[in-house]
């Protein structure tokens, strides 16, 4: 008997044990769930394997990423570029 009392006296006035939003997880899209979940069986920085890469195919590797994304960096650029003289000719 003592013990319940006890229990009641620990929990605050405003606490029901009621659960509003349950935070297990399930509540997040698919491609954060995802993420989320594998991230306790990765392994530590430390302990991951090497790149079998040589420091040559690794720089090939970049420059390729690059290159590939260079076409849409310039799309993206002459977009502001265009938008930047038109607004210089319509505030002039």
């Amino acid at each position: 008997m003592a013990k319940d009392k006890q229990k009641k006296k620990d929990k605050d006035d405003w606490d029901t044990g009621v659960v509003i939003a349950p935070m297990n997880g399930d509540e997040l899209p698919k491609f954060r769930r995802m993420a989320y979940l594998n991230r306790a069986k990765r392994p530590p920085k430390g302990e991951r394997p090497k790149s079998d890469l040589t420091k040559k195919e690794k720089r090939a590797l970049y420059r390729a990423g690059f290159a590939a994304m260079l076409p849409q960096l310039a799309v993206i650029i002459a977009g502001f570029g265009i938008v930047a003289v038109l607004l210089y000719f319509w505030l002039k």
